[in-house]
């Protein structure tokens, strides 16, 4: 696991170029604090920051192969490089060292950009052409690792990390995209392949961009699709399944340092650390919980643990540990985002890193299997939707008058309202009436479902079901936009490599057979993942719902973060966009228990803090304190 930064010129590579590139790396030293290096050729210099994880001697970068012609920067595993090498070297191909750079470059030399699609792994690189003045750039099928581009009049600036842009002394610092921090109060971040900024883009998920001079071609070289197969029985398919999963996770445990693996109180996590276990006795297992009543998964954690016999560390925190290090975890997440755990995740990745620097994680899993319990209403309201139109019209109305928290009234909004209109992916905190009056430029011509048209559309191009539709929507917005960036981001300020076994190409393909029934069944979630691996895990995981990193957010915003939370709303620096007195409304209704907004009051604090941290700060100053 690495970081870079890199600049293609249409023309030539200048001298503030590089200095550019050297200041953007060292930004983001905390990816790969082990090396650096630099690479500078006539249209392109890279810089480079190391983790090191395999070939320990070897592996330096940049990497140039020994005719000169093709250089690299990388950031990721490829998983089946050792395959891919000895495929090559059937074919009397010969190698130098037993780097994953060496193997890559060759088979660009050989088939060109398309060589991506062989590779197995979460990666993200840049691949100079000297001879050809061209630049390849490409990121893995799921979005696991980052890379970000600026496009200027004079080439395209490319980054790991979004807070290394504010080193490029080609930028005159962030702005906030009026649209897209509209968008965000709806989801709690921004979709790809846009950021909060309107000016960089993060290349999307399972793509690649080809640069030649002012020429820019963008190929989508995979997409998930799911595809249920009535033909193949339970079994075969639990068979599959299973095969798949352990050769992923013994793939994702190919490391030459320490390596260990996050363990909640789920399913998830605990396949992969039973599983791991089995490669590796003894292997230790990371738990974070708050000294909050029902906000702790740290004692199921170690029940598994015990059954499982491994080491078990466990984190237990405080308000004082949440509250000192709310600021270093939004900086580090590089754009606002809005989810609740992201201190819980920035903390136990922390304390990870200082026994391991390898960590594996059930990050997936729920979008691949159904976990999420809100996918459970494609089966509760199913009757409501066969209604006929006129009926299910009049039964929305009705239920409109209803308080809420009145028993039924979510059943008839999610049976009566079109999927479309109420599911933008796992989250959805702000409606276009809460956010006109708290977003000062409200445009009444942005709606968020402009966010997700042509995810429906292509849903509804395949013929899925309304639970495919959810997961496709969730594998386009809430997975790559939230998920993996907490995953990414928050293990790399720690330089702590976090590898995510379920999201894995063949762990999809044997998961895209799978039929609704399989995967919602018995009133559980993910029912053919529990089922397959309920022999390695104790009785009561196998059953227990998903909690997903508790953080007693709404409890403490109600009292012990009150204050805290009333400070950081009244020395708001983001007044163009959020309405402080509107703001501070919302949280003293949450206060008083008129409504459960502390989701809502969460998505403002985290906005109006990175607006401070990326916007209002001085360049350079308050972030790297942070």
């Amino acid at each position: 696991m690495c970081g870079f930064a890199g600049i293609y010129k249409y023309n030539v590579v200048s001298a503030a170029d590089v200095k550019s590139v050297e200041a953007m790396s060292e930004s983001i030293k905390h990816r790969g604090p082990d090396d650096s290096g630099l690479f500078k050729g006539e249209k392109a210099v890279f810089g480079f920051r190391r983790l090191s994880i395999i070939d320990l001697e070897g592996g330096a970068q940049p990497y140039t192969e020994k005719t000169g012609r093709y250089s690299i920067v990388y950031n990721g595993e490829i998983y089946n490089y050792l395959e891919l090498k000895a495929e090559l070297e059937k074919k009397g191909e010969t190698f130098d060292g037993n780097s994953e750079v060496e193997v890559m470059l060759r088979l660009y030399s050989l088939y060109g950009a398309d060589f991506v699609e062989k590779l197995r792994g979460m990666f993200a690189f840049l691949i100079y052409d000297k001879e050809e003045g061209t630049l390849l750039a490409a990121r893995d099928p799921f979005g696991i690792k980052p890379l970000y581009y600026r496009p200027t009049e004079e080439g395209v600036v490319f980054s790991s990390e979004l807070k290394a842009y504010h080193y490029d002394g080609g930028y005159d610092g962030f702005k906030v995209d009026k649209v897209q921090a509209q968008h965000y109060l709806t989801f709690q971040y921004v979709t790809e392949p846009d950021t909060i900024t309107g000016d960089i883009f993060i290349l999307p998920k399972g793509c690649y961009m080809l640069l030649k001079g002012k020429e820019m071609e963008k190929r989508c070289y995979w997409r998930p699709v799911f595809r249920p197969n009535m033909q193949t029985g339970y079994g075969a398919k639990q068979k599959r399944l299973r095969e798949a999963i352990e050769d992923s996770v013994a793939h994702h445990m190919l490391s030459d340092v320490p390596l260990g693996s996050f363990l909640s109180s789920g399913i998830d996590s605990a396949v992969i650390t039973a599983v791991a276990a089995k490669l590796q006795p003894g292997i230790k297992a990371f738990t974070v919980g708050f000294n909050v009543r029902g906000y702790s998964e740290i004692a199921d954690a170690a029940a598994i643990s015990s059954h499982l016999d491994i080491n078990h560390v466990k984190l237990e925190c405080t308000i004082d540990d949440f509250v000192e290090n709310f600021e270093k975890t939004i900086y580090h997440l590089d754009g606002p985002v809005g989810d609740p755990s992201v201190v819980a995740i920035y903390l136990i990745c922390r304390e990870a890193a200082r026994h391991v620097k390898v960590v594996l994680s059930g990050e997936g899993s729920d979008e691949i299997f159904a976990g999420y319990r809100i996918y459970d209403t494609s089966r509760s309201s199913a009757s409501l939707r066969r209604l006929p139109s006129f009926l299910k019209s009049t039964l929305y109305a009705m239920s409109r008058l209803l308080p809420d928290g009145v028993k039924g009234k979510n059943l008839i909004y999610r049976g009566c309202v079109p999927l479309e209109k109420r599911f933008v992916g796992n989250s959805f905190v702000f409606d276009e009436k809460e956010k006109k009056k708290l977003y000062v430029p409200y445009d009444k011509n942005v709606h968020y479902t402009d966010r997700t048209a042509h995810i429906y559309k292509e849903a509804g191009e395949r013929g899925y079901s309304e639970l495919l539709r959810m997961q496709h929507c969730d594998f386009n917005t809430w997975l790559p936009s939230d998920i993996l960036v907490k995953g990414d981001r928050l293990s790399m300020a720690s330089s702590l490599e976090a590898r995510v076994p379920f999201l894995d190409k063949e762990v999809f393909a044997a998961a895209a057979d799978l039929l609704d029934g399989e995967k919602l069944k018995d009133g559980t979630t993910k029912f053919i993942l529990r089922d397959t691996f309920r022999d390695l895990l104790n009785a009561e995981t196998v059953v227990r719902p998903k909690l997903g990193y508790p953080v007693p957010v709404r409890v403490w915003l109600k009292d012990e973060l009150y204050d805290w939370a009333r400070k950081i709303i009244e020395s708001n620096t983001a007044t163009d966009y959020i309405n402080t007195a509107e703001a501070l409304k919302l949280l003293e209704e949450h206060r008083k228990g008129k409504r459960d907004l502390y989701h809502h009051i969460w998505v403002i604090l985290c906005f109006i803090t990175w607006h401070k941290l990326y916007v209002s700060s001085k360049k350079g100053t308050d972030r790297k304190n942070s």
